[in-house]
């Protein structure tokens, strides 16, 4: 993640704090309408994600609150950026690496990257970020999407 500020991939008018969705598909289908509005991402975004997830599954079983990291090849992106969401109630994602299995997700930030170099360190960071307990737990108390953002931002920087 040298050439770009981790802080600048967030945008808080993409951030959802209590998401109303019914399904990992109604979830995926809402976030890339979202994100082809407002130009980060091409029309071909929403089925190359929905596609993507299918084949190879992001949910991860993370302590305290579980977690996906949907995300698709850079040709379909226009300018990089992470979308975050906080659902109202979990959405069944399959598990990274089990397809078998799945995670009852709440929390879910859908990667749009249009830098093929560095979106294995942005998912290693985040990762990484997911792997921390306290932080977790901050995540899980944040009422509001501007706090939600801010334990985010607040813990790159640990």
């Amino acid at each position: 993640m040298n050439a770009v500020n981790f802080s600048e991939l967030f945008d808080l008018s993409l951030v959802f704090y209590d998401l109303e969705v019914k399904s990992k598909e109604e979830f995926l289908e809402k976030v890339s309408i979202e994100l082809e509005t407002k130009k980060y991402v091409k029309n071909s975004y929403k089925d190359a994600i929905k596609a993507r997830e299918l084949k190879y599954p992001t949910g991860l079983q993370t302590e305290i609150i579980k977690v996906a990291i949907p995300h698709t090849d850079p040709e379909h992106v226009n300018k990089s950026v992470i979308s975050i969401a906080r659902l109202n109630k979990p959405v069944q994602f399959n598990e990274m690496g089990n397809h078998d299995q799945t995670v009852d997700v709440e929390l879910v930030f859908t990667l749009a990257l249009n830098d093929g170099k560095n979106h294995l360190g942005v998912i290693q960071r985040l990762i990484g970020l997911f792997s921390n307990g306290e932080v977790m737990k901050k995540l899980k108390k944040s009422d509001n999407k501007e706090d939600l953002l801010n334990v985010i931002l607040e813990s790159m920087y640990i």
